[in-house]
């Protein structure tokens, strides 16, 4: 039986941490993905995954662990389940 490889609902909470980040800091879209080279606009829609080195990367941009940034977002898909 094949797993689904995307789980909507990590990526949503990926989303929506993403987005509330740059809000907090009054920050556009566009002056991230210029500071960054990490393109937010797609991954704030949740419509696609980012990589874990955009995903560190975004985070020492905005000044937080991984470990802070992931607090929370569950994983509902589990493939060996």
């Amino acid at each position: 039986m094949s797993v689904p490889r995307t789980d909507t609902r990590f990526l949503a909470g990926i989303a929506q941490r993403l987005k509330s980040l740059r809000n907090e800091r009054r920050l556009s879209q566009i002056r991230v993905t210029m500071d960054t080279g990490v393109n937010v606009s797609r991954a704030e829609s949740g419509k696609r995954s980012l990589s874990v080195y955009s995903v560190a990367v975004l985070c020492k941009y905005y000044g937080v662990s991984m470990d802070e940034f992931f607090r929370g977002i569950e994983l509902e898909v589990i493939p060996w389940e």
